[in-house]
């Protein structure tokens, strides 16, 4: 094992490799914020793991190498990098949760949508499409609250506000969380959880219960899709069929599955 390097080659191979949840990887290396490791078998990398600055734990590895995802879950578990939720291929994620002693909240597969600027759907773009603004701290607050309760099994009261507040604060500075919606009442929200030459991932994707029906998700999604000078990307869970229709609609088309696991 050795640690994770900025433009590191052979990471960037693997992250190629693994498919949408790679892109993570292949973004962080162009970063300054490359903390992990390399797991080498005989000279050749075999998997490597990043480390998120939000907690987020990415795994990519050499599927003919699957006999070795417990060696690599022992490191995983044992690091000193602090994470909560991971991605990566099924057995591996499987090897990592059974080497950790925190309960899972959820661990279950996720599908991959991926599109870009030409699949767009042009009937669904907006112009209205804003980044979040200062006043919308509060009803941002209220959207990842209520989508962490009922995607990842997050009760409310369990979640740190200053934590919150913070991470809100920072995409808003950045505008890498958008809207539909008046400034202090938006209607749905997206983030854009990586951004790099390797495509874009959004996260987030959340419309309050009074504007449901409306299509307005898949208008956010195909509206920053056709923005995009980049593949767009992300994971959603297998069995949540309003969200992947929503998806569909924008113009995204399945391309590939991985395992979540979320700890408590």
């Amino acid at each position: 094992m050795r640690r994770l390097r900025r433009g590191d080659q052979a990471a960037d191979v693997l992250a190629r490799a693994a498919g949408a949840h790679g892109v993570y990887v292949r973004n962080a290396l162009e970063s300054a914020r490359v903390d992990g490791a390399v797991f080498e078998i005989d000279g050749e990398a075999a998997g490597a793991a990043w480390f998120g600055p939000r907690g987020n734990l990415v795994l990519v590895s050499v599927p003919e190498l699957d006999a070795y995802d417990d060696e690599v879950a022992r490191h995983v578990a044992r690091s000193r990098y602090g994470w909560r939720i991971a991605l990566g291929a099924a057995a591996l994620v499987d090897a990592v949760a059974a080497r950790v002693s925190r309960p899972a909240l959820a661990h279950r597969d996720q599908v991959y949508y991926v599109g870009g600027r030409a699949e767009a759907d042009a009937r669904l773009v907006r112009e209205d499409v804003r980044a979040a603004q200062r006043e919308d701290r509060d009803r941002l607050a209220r959207a990842t609250l209520a989508l962490n309760a009922s995607d990842l099994n997050i009760a409310p009261e369990r979640v740190d506000r200053r934590w919150l507040y913070s991470t809100i604060d920072a995409r808003t500075r950045d505008g890498s969380t958008q809207v539909l919606g008046p400034v202090g009442g938006l209607w749905t929200k997206l983030d854009f959880g990586s951004v790099g030459a390797a495509g874009h991932v959004l996260e987030g994707v959340f419309t309050f219960p009074e504007q449901r029906g409306r299509g307005l998700a898949a208008e956010l999604v195909a509206s920053c899709m056709a923005r995009s000078d980049a593949a767009v990307s992300l994971h959603v869970a297998e069995h949540n069929a309003a969200a992947r229709r929503c998806y569909e609609r924008a113009g995204m088309q399945e391309a590939g599955r991985c395992r979540l696991l979320l700890l408590g």
